[in-house]
């Protein structure tokens, strides 16, 4: 069988390879223009493939990749400075730049300070904040842009599988047996199944509220190909989860539009996870979900006597470098801040998820469109979906959420930049029907960014 899925997987990527080639109009139109899809989709696929690339220098090729973003936006467009248009995505990016330098401060500040080499870490997560800032100012992105960029990093990741050995872990027994239909954990070239089965999750909620007929069905079944594949249960029951939310998008959005969220239900909600979060962190045992409350306990005890402002992300490296904390991270993006800068970091953390559901949309979808939002709330409880303190293979996600502007973009081609000379002339009736459209399109988009 996992002869049989090596094959399968490696089809399935050269496939969407291909088909991602052939429709690159439509993928330009996801990102609002083809330059800036290339760039980004590039950023995304060489961030993934790093660990191949450079090896143990893989964090300095990431920081490389985000300095020659940053300086390709600063070169094709001065404008671009103003920043996203919408002051919900400015709040948002903010957020996330308070949240940097609150963690920044308190790492410097406590103990020894920065332990290590994590300061060009911080350093990168702020250059990513700027480059999606820059973005954000010219680029029109649809849902289609994650589901799409996340099609060219799974291609990456499973092409080689079929000649590649090691892109499988072997099953675990004991009280965490773990194994998949394949009969082993497909993992690609890094060290964790989960990895793999996260993009593979989001990628599948976009596919299913950005994506129209053949297309939705095709990548579904890729996505749930590499799922089961990996053999990841979290994957499962997030999807689950928030499956409920996609299937009530798609019912309500048909009776009414959304152009956005109420901010009062978007705060409860993300509220609500962050003390359910907090609580499962101080009443876990070590062996809670899978032996991750062992990192927990390890993080409460740490932290002690610290809980308002945290010790600093530098100090988990340093407690692992002296065997007094595990390996693995801490497999909650709520427990990362509250070690990191205690609650005041969740407390940032919280406002800035609940911007982000907030944020409005043009095509009246908001539903759909925060659907992979509403995954990274449920991911985030037992992984770390988003670093907000480095940059790594995971972190375009969290700039095209910010970035999303509406859930389905058009299906149309890349205007050309000239119009077309030979194009007949309206006649009045045509000219008058165009005035009334544009001003109620006009009077729309102003309603959706307040």
């Amino acid at each position: 069988m996992t002869t049989l899925f090596g094959v399968l997987l490696s089809a399935g990527g050269l496939a969407v390879a291909g088909w991602l080639v052939h429709a690159r109009r439509a993928v330009a139109v996801t990102f609002g223009g083809g330059t800036t899809a290339i760039a980004f989709i590039g950023f995304a696929v060489l961030a993934n493939a790093a660990p191949v690339i450079a090896g143990d220098h893989s964090s300095a090729l990431i920081g490389l990749l985000v300095l020659a973003l940053v300086g390709w936006l600063v070169a094709t467009g001065p404008q671009r400075l103003w920043g996203p248009p919408g002051v919900w995505r400015r709040v948002c990016l903010g957020l996330a730049a308070a949240l940097l330098l609150w963690c920044l401060g308190v790492d410097l500040l406590s103990g020894d300070g920065v332990y290590g080499s994590r300061l060009p870490a911080y350093a990168t997560a702020g250059l990513l904040l700027l480059a999606a800032w820059l973005l954000g100012a010219s680029a029109t992105v649809s849902l289609g842009a994650l589901a799409y960029t996340g099609l060219a990093v799974l291609s990456i990741l499973t092409i080689p599988t079929a000649g590649y050995g090691q892109a499988w872990r072997a099953c675990t027994d004991g009280q965490l047996e773990k194994c998949s239909v394949a009969g082993a954990l497909f993992k690609s070239f890094y060290n964790s199944e989960n990895y793999v089965a996260l993009i593979a999750s989001f990628v599948l909620v976009a596919a299913v509220c950005a994506l129209r007929r053949a297309e939705r069905l095709a990548v579904v079944a890729f996505c749930l190909l590499i799922i089961v594949a990996t053999g990841s249960r979290t994957s499962y029951l997030a999807l689950a989860a928030v499956g409920g939310w996609v299937l009530g998008a798609a019912l309500l959005e048909r009776r009414r539009s959304y152009p956005h969220i109420h901010f009062a239900l978007c705060l409860a909600l993300v509220v609500g996870a962050a003390a359910t979060a907090t609580y499962l962190t101080w009443s876990a045992s070590r062996t809670t979900l899978s032996n991750r409350g062992n990192i927990w306990v390890h993080v409460r005890e740490y932290i002690a006597g610290s809980e308002a402002t945290g010790v600093g992300v530098s100090k988990w490296y340093y407690l692992r470098d002296i065997g007094e904390a595990p390996y693995h991270f801490f497999h909650s993006g709520y427990v990362l801040a509250i070690f990191s800068g205690g609650f005041v970091a969740l407390t940032l953390w919280t406002f800035l998820l609940a911007t982000l559901l907030r944020a409005p949309v043009v095509d009246g979808r908001a539903l759909s469109a925060k659907a992979p939002v509403a995954l990274f709330i449920v991911y985030s409880f037992t992984e770390v979906v988003w670093n907000p303190l480095s940059v790594d293979g995971l972190t375009w996600i969290v700039v095209l959420m910010v970035l999303t502007s509406s859930a389905l973009g058009s299906a149309d081609p890349v205007a050309p930049n000239e119009p077309d000379a030979s194009a007949d002339r309206p006649g009045p009736l045509a000219r008058l029907r165009r005035v009334v459209g544009r001003q109620r399109v006009g009077q729309a988009t102003t309603d959706a960014r307040d």
